[in-house]
Parts: C-alpha cells; structure tokens; sequence
C-alpha cells in the first residue's frame, strides 16, 4: 500500500486563508495525494469522488459515532465542562451515529421529512420567501444574508417545530453555536460563549417539550415525543434535544449558505441567469449545481476503526478521516468541466452536499424546495441584480466543516 505523500504540506485547511479559497487546495489534493494526512490537523482528508463513495459505504471501518465531538480533536476549557453538566448529555442519534442504532433513530424522523409531506410544504415556503422580499423591494437593495437566506430556512423550521417565528433570530444563535467548536477555529473565550448558548438551546425546547406533554400539537416536537418502533422505549429528553438540534443545525446553515452562494453564482454568470429568466423550469438543476459547487458542508469526520486501507492508501485504526465534500463535487473523473456553472448539466444531482448512503441529510428534499421558492421568487420579482460597489468583503465565517458568507450587500430593480 502506498504512502499518503505528495500534497503542499505548506497549505493545511486549518488556515483562514485556504478555507477562504479552497479551491486550487482541492485540486491538487485530487491530483497528487487523494488521501493525505494533514499533521497540523492530524486527520486523513478524502477528496476524491470514488473514494468518498468507498468511505461512505464502509460504516463498519469508517465511523460516525462520534466522529464530529470537537473535544476528541482540542481539549475544551474546563469551564465547558462545567457549563455541560448543567445541561443534558450529547448523545449520538443520527449524524454521529452507525446502523443499527442509527436505523432506530432514523426511522423515528424520517416520516417528517418524506417527499409527499415536504412537497405539501412549498406554498408555504413560496408565502415566506415573497413576504421576506415584500420587507426590502421597494428599498432597491438588500443585505441578503441577514433580511432573507437567514430567515427564510428559520421560519420554515420554526413552523415545522411549533414555536414563534418571532424566536427565529435566536434560534440563529443557538445553531451557530451548536457547530461552532467544530470548526475548530474558537478562542477558549469563544468555545465557553458556545456552551452556554447550547445550555439555554436545551432548556428552551425542554419547557417546549413539556408544554407538548401537557398540549399536543400538530407538530415536530409532539411527533417526536409521540414517536415509537416496534420493541424500543421512547425517546429521552437527551436524545429530543440531540435530534432537535441536527434538526435546527441541518435545517438552517446549509439552505442560508446556498441561498447567498447561489446569488453570487447568477450575478458572476449572467448568461446562465438569462437561461434561467427565459427557462425557469431549469432552476432545480441551478439548485443542485449551486450545491455542487459552493458545498455548505465542504466535509465532515470519521474514525477509523481498524487498521485499513482506502485506495491503496494505508490509514491506521483510530485515526480520523476528513470526508471533504466539496473537493469530490469538482471532481473532473465524476463531472465534466467540473468547475462550471452549468444549469444545463445532466448528472448535477450526483454532487455530495447532502452526503450520502446511510447519513444522507433527512432534511435534503426541504433544502432543495426552499432554495427553488427562494431562486423563483427573486428572479421573478427582480431585475438588474448587482453586487452594491464598495460594500462587500465577500469573506466567509471560518470554518474547518463549513462554508458562508458573512454578508452580501445587492442592489437591484424591481419587476414590473
């Protein structure tokens, strides 16, 4: 087997600057060192299109169970821990989890999320994204990010779970915190600011949880404690909470971060937005590329369960394996021209931004349908979309495992 040599061991992803433009970095890790250990990081990062789908399918060598615990890979201060104990324990339901006690959880949510009930949805998303725009179309600009990507997956999620539109802003807040450490990119400051938010993320939706006892609602929160398989025992109120929170995380960072990202994608292409002016059935595609090449999640972790090899590439037992997404969704052997918008692109649905096999993302139907009303709704209700000169910095949030952009300041006019 071979050695993992040969990538620019002077560029790591735990720099800003290759985060922030990681996409030469991509290109070579594919070219040279398809699986190559990072020793700043200390992980093996996958990033070829193959060998993900190789990784993925072997959950018995290549485990989710607590493969994403940021405490695994930087000791927290001991004021987190502290801060946790007030709290309910992480536990591994879905996203760090393996089959078979990943299948019992998954079954119990799966049902929310079926494409007839999440379909069912899209008046309702279509009311929400023209009630956002209706706020700033008059004003002939807009801040994207904060007046529209931000609310519009909040408020569908808000409504999914049964709780106040009104808390959308700190449910934000609550959800940024939750994936924060594992970006490994906090102060100590930063990571104990991070607990606290999560302490209060939990004794929100355990007093919500409780109202549900008491008051059943149609709703998420009442669907879950109703929930039951054959043979289990319910859920506890530890396992809600980490189901809640995958549910808030996953149903808001990635749709908010596409959102912007797509918009970036039309205005640098404009002859790709006329098509999609003149073919609007063609925007499901614009979706799945705007996925494919701007991946919210650019990677997640696995560990390695026994000595093994990917590839030809050795990788030890306990080692930790970065999946990287994004860097597979420019994979030239899996997609032509692959560094192309291309609204015309045949195989654009093959990309891995919602992952894929076991750990697909439960909420990927949803994203998909709440970027489409978005994309529909603005370019049929405005023309001349421009970037606003001197306002953007076009910087993303640091992240090792996820990708924004801080603002994106637009300027436009409005259809008649």
């Amino acid at each position: 087997m071979e050695t993992i040599t040969g990538a620019p061991a002077d560029r790591t992803l735990a720099s800003i600057e290759v985060q922030e433009d990681p996409y030469d970095y991509y290109d070579v890790l594919r070219d040279q060192a398809p699986v190559y250990y990072d020793p700043q990081l200390r992980v093996y990062i996958v990033s070829r299109y193959d060998l993900l789908m190789d990784a993925i399918r072997r959950t018995d060598v290549f485990s989710s169970i607590g493969s994403q615990a940021p405490a695994e890979m930087r000791a927290p201060p001991p004021e987190v821990k502290e801060i946790e104990k007030q709290g309910w324990p992480r536990v591994n339901t879905m996203v760090t989890n393996d089959p078979p006690s990943h299948t019992r959880y998954r079954k119990l949510v799966d049902y929310a999320f079926t494409p007839k009930r999440v379909k069912a949805m899209k008046p309702d998303m279509d009311d929400i994204v023209n009630l956002l725009i209706d706020r700033f179309i008059d004003r002939g600009e807009v801040e994207l990010v904060s007046e529209f990507a931000v609310p519009v997956p909040l408020y569908v999620i808000a409504d999914q779970l049964g709780v106040p539109r009104e808390d959308a802003p700190r449910f934000k807040t609550w959800s940024d915190a939750s994936v924060a450490p594992l970006g490994l990119m906090l102060s100590d400051e930063e990571w104990i600011d991070s607990a606290r938010k999560v302490l209060e993320f939990q004794r929100y939706f355990v007093a919500a949880l409780d109202e549900r006892r008491q008051r059943p609602c149609d709703d998420l929160l009442t669907a879950l404690l109703q929930a039951r398989a054959e043979g289990e025992k319910p859920l506890d109120t530890a396992e809600l909470l980490s189901i809640v929170s995958q549910v808030l995380v996953a149903g808001n960072e990635t749709t908010t971060n596409s959102i912007a990202a797509g918009m970036t994608l039309l205005i640098d292409h404009p002859d790709q937005q006329r098509l999609l002016r003149e073919e609007p059935g063609r925007i499901p595609t614009f979706v799945e590329e705007t996925l494919r090449l701007e991946s919210a999640v650019q990677g997640l972790f696995r560990v390695v369960k026994e000595d093994t090899e990917l590839g030809g590439f050795a990788i030890p037992k306990g080692a930790r394996l970065m999946l990287r997404y994004a860097a597979a969704n420019r994979d030239g052997a899996k997609f032509a021209s692959p560094h192309e918008l291309d609204v015309r692109r045949t195989n654009a649905g093959a990309h891995l931004a919602f992952g894929a096999g076991t750990h697909h993302c439960l909420g990927a139907q949803l994203a998909r349908y709440e970027m489409i009303a978005s994309f529909e709704a603005i370019l049929a209700r405005m023309d001349g979309l421009a970037y606003a000169g001197g306002r953007n910095s076009f910087r993303h949030h640091p992240h090792l495992c996820l990708r924004g952009l801080r603002e994106l300041w637009l300027t436009f006019d409005r259809r008649t």
